[in-house]
């Protein structure tokens, strides 16, 4: 016999859910759109509205669990929102058993006018000022021993992003928010970012390592000070920030979190509703093996990319100096730098978050018109190939990588954008998800290419 995972988790926590009880938790939803608009502040009432109907009827993270595995049993065919809700209810219950912590949640801001404001103001608002603090307060309610800040660190955006958000804070009495400037860092010349001659030097990187490292200096007596990343959209909900919480406290060797997308129990959520993963399975499966290839010193986790990163405070202040990359892929550095100066593997943990997917007013994700999609995300995952290998080499000595792995990494450094986007087209299609964990071979990725 096959035992499931459902199965096993109803048997642990004694709660198993037939007919009826399942119905109770989705009947509420049933009448949900498969996707979630994070410009719908009505929609986000209802998460939490539902977030709270499964605390009170489930109050226990072994019951919750149970729950969220019966859920995934069924994941494309349920509204996003009710994935999210459990999601969230879970975090709020862990956070409830944490010893006391302070988290500062650092987000950086280029041209953020528009997702600053709501729906009422701008087609694409998601009122992020607003909402971000919302979702901390709701999951502080747990845990009131442990205390938490929104620090926005402006990027340099010529729009003003910083001043904008300074404004919006005050008029709208928003909580325990504060705005930095990466500028006056330049000119205070902060140690450590030096290298930054003017926030163009800058992609997001610098913005955020500044912002980790002006807060790591804080002290927080009694409270374990954890620092949490993320990104100006609502994609990641911060009412997760309770799983990554919990995972880095419940081991004194763990010293970062990732929030991950495409692990187990992890779901990628876009216009289509709950998906699990992107559409670009293959690309995704290349992307773990190359990560697996070049940088086995990250571990297991699937997912480097997802803009949801939780250190402790004191990791950051080691490894922080160490760091040089100031772009959008700065956080594979950072995370390097823990596994190799902060324990190995053990140091690094990863939790399965809901994420919803926002790309109407991305930084990342500007597509020209009449520009071919799938060359453009060929192109991107070109680029973040070339930074692995950029990795691999600055830390060559200083991981185990296995000398047979050497001619594959010889042929994918010599990959051309046209060679690399033949191979991922001409790769045989993934049926429903990625093939996690396959090891390409070099006559597969060179026939492919030809």
């Amino acid at each position: 016999r096959v035992f499931t995972l459902p199965e096993l988790q109803s048997w642990k926590s004694g709660v198993v859910l037939n007919a009826a009880n399942y119905s109770n938790v989705t009947d509420p939803v049933s009448g949900e759109p498969l996707a979630l608009d994070l410009t719908d502040a009505a929609a986000l009432d209802r998460v939490y509205a539902a977030a709270d109907r499964l605390l009170q009827t489930y109050p226990t993270v072994d019951a919750l669990q149970a729950v969220e595995a019966a859920l995934l049993e069924r994941q494309r065919e349920l509204p996003t929102m009710i994935h999210l809700a459990v999601k969230l209810a879970k975090s709020k219950a862990l956070m409830a058993v944490c010893p006391p912590v302070f988290v500062t949640m650092i987000t950086a801001m280029y041209n953020e006018k528009n997702r600053m404001c709501s729906k009422d103001e701008h087609p694409n608002g998601e009122n992020f000022l607003v909402n971000k603090s919302r979702e901390m307060e709701w999951l502080f309610e747990a845990a009131p021993q442990s205390g938490y800040e929104l620090i926005y660190v402006d990027d340099g955006c010529p729009k003003e992003s910083g001043k904008l958000a300074t404004e919006r804070i005050k008029s709208k009495g928003i909580p325990h928010s504060k705005v930095l400037y990466l500028q006056d860092g330049i000119d205070q010349k902060e140690p450590n970012f030096d290298d930054i001659k003017d926030t163009k030097d800058s992609q997001k990187g610098g913005a955020v390592e500044y912002g980790m490292w002006m807060r790591a200096k804080e002290s927080h007596p009694g409270q374990e000070h954890i620092i949490v990343f993320t990104d100006a959209d609502l994609a990641a909900n911060l009412s997760q920030t309770g799983l990554l919480c919990h995972n880095l406290t419940s081991s004194p060797s763990r010293m970062s979190c990732v929030g991950s997308r495409y692990d187990e129990g992890g779901i990628f959520c876009n216009e289509k509703g709950a998906m699990g993963v992107t559409k670009n399975f293959e690309l995704l499966a290349f992307r773990d093996f190359l990560k697996r290839l070049l940088l086995p010193a990250l571990g297991k986790g699937r997912d480097t990319q997802c803009g949801f990163k939780a250190f402790k405070a004191s990791v950051v202040k080691k490894v922080i100096p160490s760091v040089t990359d100031r772009k959008f892929s700065f956080d594979m550095q950072l995370l390097m730098l823990v596994a190799l100066q902060c324990g190995g593997e053990a140091a690094m943990g990863s939790e399965a978050v809901v994420y919803v997917d926002s790309l109407a007013e991305s930084n990342f994700y500007q597509q020209a018109p009449g520009v071919d999609p799938m060359l453009e995300s060929y192109k991107s995952y070109f680029n973040m190939m070339g930074r692995m290998l950029a990795l691999h080499d600055t830390f060559k000595d200083k991981q185990e990588v296995p000398a047979a792995n050497q001619p594959v990494i010889d042929f994918v450094r010599g990959l051309t954008l046209e060679a690399f986007s033949k191979m991922m087209a001409t790769m045989p299609r993934m049926q429903g998800k990625p093939d996690w964990g396959r090891v390409f071979t070099l006559p597969e990725l060179k026939g492919w290419a030809a």
